[in-house]
């Protein structure tokens, strides 16, 4: 992909974060945001690869302490609005009046948050894997009688995981973040394995269950970790709801959604709300594919945007 490199570099520094970010593709193409997961994830080069780079532009970026952006791992001054205010710095650095902008379960969070924010500077919004950060979705994966009667296997791991650490699904947030911020290594490192244990067991339709160990994680792990808690402990630093009740600031943005059939970790619902509350959505079930989409899915997914920016370029 160096060869599809643009540019690559960092936003000047604020609140003491360094923000990545690349740029790829064709210079003078339209702009195309795409936003990655987490919270605590980093960006990936095949983000860029779902697009047309001989036609469009591709800008990925670093959440704050994510990925390339330094500190790695710091939750100071780490808020969603920090995150979407370094959205809306690298877009004026750029020097990109609007643009489209894609995201992918907590990056379609973002991409929402920021539309609603910013709705003027975004052209369209291509999402998957819909998480709105509601309290219903959390409860749904996080607390019992959601997700965990569908993995009751690895809902008793996680379960003996949290008494270990005198918690319960409910406090688990707070409780394991004080954890992981402690100076002692193999604690934080223990901590670590039982958060990413849970979520990422129940992305895939076509992966066995199986866990991290302590002596598998590392300082990556650990930052995503520790920002997942972050977010998680303080409801993503959105008010409940947040994004259902202001979808009318970007009802005329032109948006399409990819969601996985069985997506058991944000499931279904989420994007059908999305689909009912705007007025030029498309929606599209992948029926072979779980949060993490299938082969299947990722080529149905990348047809699919590729004919929906077509649509919306020649406009």
């Amino acid at each position: 992909m160096q060869e599809n490199l643009i540019e690559e570099g960092y936003l000047p520094e604020v609140d003491g974060h360094e923000v990545y970010f690349a740029r790829y593709g064709n210079p003078n193409g339209p702009a195309i945001l795409s936003i990655h997961g987490g919270p605590g994830s980093s960006s990936k080069v095949k983000q860029a690869m779902q697009f047309d780079l001989s036609r469009y532009q591709v800008i990925l970026y670093d959440q704050r302490g994510c990925g390339k952006s330094v500190p790695q791992g710091s939750i100071e001054k780490n808020t969603t609005q920090d995150l979407v205010d370094d959205i809306e710095r690298l877009r004026a650095q750029l020097a990109i009046d609007a643009w489209f902008v894609a995201g992918n379960s907590w990056g379609s969070t973002l991409a929402l948050v920021y539309a609603q924010a910013y709705p003027k500077r975004v052209k369209g919004l291509l999402l998957s894997s819909i998480f709105l950060a509601s309290p219903q979705e959390e409860a749904w994966a996080f607390t019992e009688g959601g997700v965990s009667r569908v993995f009751p296997d690895v809902w008793e791991r996680r379960l003996s995981f949290l008494q270990q650490y005198a918690a319960t699904p409910q406090n688990a947030p707070k409780a394991l973040l004080e954890k992981i911020q402690s100076d002692d290594t193999e604690l934080i490192k223990q901590v670590a394995a039982g958060v990413l244990n849970w979520e990422w067991n129940l992305t895939s339709t076509v992966q066995d269950v199986s866990y991290l160990s302590a002596e598998d994680i590392t300082d990556t792990h650990v930052a995503a970790a520790k920002i997942f808690l972050h977010y998680e402990a303080k409801d993503y630093f959105l008010e409940p709801n947040q994004i259902l009740q202001n979808l009318q600031r970007i009802t005329r943005i032109p948006t399409v959604i990819v969601h996985g059939r069985f997506d058991v970790l944000c499931p279904a619902e989420s994007a059908w709300l999305l689909k009912k509350g705007l007025d030029t959505v498309q929606l599209e079930f992948l029926p072979s594919s779980a949060h993490s989409l299938t082969a299947e899915g990722q080529i149905a997914k990348k047809l699919l945007f590729a004919g929906v920016l077509e649509r919306w370029c020649a406009k």
